[in-house]
């Protein structure tokens, strides 16, 4: 299992290359970078790390179609793969945050996401790339400057229609906020897309966003974790009705308002929430807890790897510098042990 890592979106350029730096000496395997609606643009946040680095990939996610007309989003990737000599990575998927503060109420969501990522694959130095889609079309597109090795190209997708597109257009795919339960529905998805489509599933990578908020503090990192529980999965019944029951599920739901004030304010307070249902949600949702439970979540990662990720990402929060050190100075080297031993 590759080992990557998602910085907070109030990441600055300086930090990301500081980060990204910290991350390449430890040899893990990308650095993304957050694209929320207040965040700095991803690809300003990577130019510094794109310039100073060597080794690591990096790149965006997640990038929707609504926000970039994917000829200008190509032009943004190809443009970091020139900067890194090829190690850009780029991750398009459905609705986000951005869509939202733009007014626009994303429809068609597999249709515009495939055909971004068949532009973005299309690009090319050589050949003139035409393409004519049902939302996006692109004439005599010949990039020539872009003659480094092109960008993996990552689709989000964790429900059927989606995944079906993905194994079919992308070279990787990111899960998101993955339990056992939902996961091996996931990889079902996965590997009828992989057959169907003619590929195979040792040509296509199969990564999860996992949220980490391991600190030396195990209340501190509880405190964050509960704060940020309104992006994990936005608490859908399809994530959380694994792990709770259909009352708990209920309260969730009807208390999403709350969950969102915490996020916004950086907040553990979740009103009317019982401290038995956050436990679930943190536990289930995140990996939090202090130094002494690394080893707990080193074995929940060979668990998913052994299930068949081979790639997990994990979300930034807080100190993230400390983060890199134990995640590349413990996680890594303890996946890569049990990958040698296999």
């Amino acid at each position: 299992m590759k080992v990557s890592v998602i910085l907070d979106p109030d990441t600055s350029p300086g930090e990301a290359k500081e980060l990204g730096l910290l991350a390449e000496k430890l040899g893990l395997e990308a650095v993304w970078a957050s694209n929320y609606p207040s965040s700095r643009d991803p690809f300003t946040t990577l130019a510094p790390l794109a310039l100073a680095s060597s080794r690591i990939r990096m790149g965006p996610l997640v990038m929707t179609p609504w926000e970039l007309h994917p000829y200008k989003l190509s032009k943004a990737i190809l443009g970091l793969a020139e900067l890194t000599a090829g190690r850009a990575n780029v991750l398009v998927g459905g609705p986000t945050g951005v869509p939202a503060f733009m007014g626009i109420d994303p429809q068609q969501m597999v249709g515009r996401v495939r055909e971004s990522a068949e532009i973005l694959r299309g690009a090319r130095a050589d050949t003139p790339l035409n393409y004519k889609g049902k939302h996006y079309q692109v004439w005599g597109y010949k990039p020539a400057w872009a003659t480094a090795p092109p960008p993996q190209i990552w689709v989000a997708a964790n429900k059927t229609q989606m995944m079906a597109m993905a194994t079919r257009v992308a070279d990787g795919i990111m899960l998101g906020d993955m339990t056992p339960r939902r996961l091996a529905e996931c990889l079902e998805r996965f590997h009828a897309g992989i057959a169907a489509a003619g590929r195979t599933g040792a040509g296509v990578r199969l990564s999860s966003l996992i949220a980490w908020h391991v600190k030396t503090d195990a209340r501190a990192s509880v405190a964050e974790a509960r704060s940020q529980l309104a992006l994990r999965g936005m608490l859908e019944d399809w994530y959380v009705d694994s792990f709770l029951d259909p009352d708990e599920c209920r309260l969730v739901q009807s208390k999403l308002p709350v969950f969102f004030k915490a996020y916004k304010n950086r907040s553990p307070v979740i009103d009317g929430v019982p401290e038995a249902i956050l436990d679930k949600l943190v536990a289930n949702l995140s990996l939090s807890g202090d130094e002494a439970s690394v080893d707990r979540h080193i074995e929940r990662l060979h668990e998913l790897a052994a299930a068949g990720l081979t790639d997990v990402a994990l979300k930034l929060h807080g100190d993230q510098a400390h983060a890199v050190r134990l995640i590349g100075e413990r996680v890594a080297p303890a996946l890569a042990r049990s990958h040698a031993r296999a």
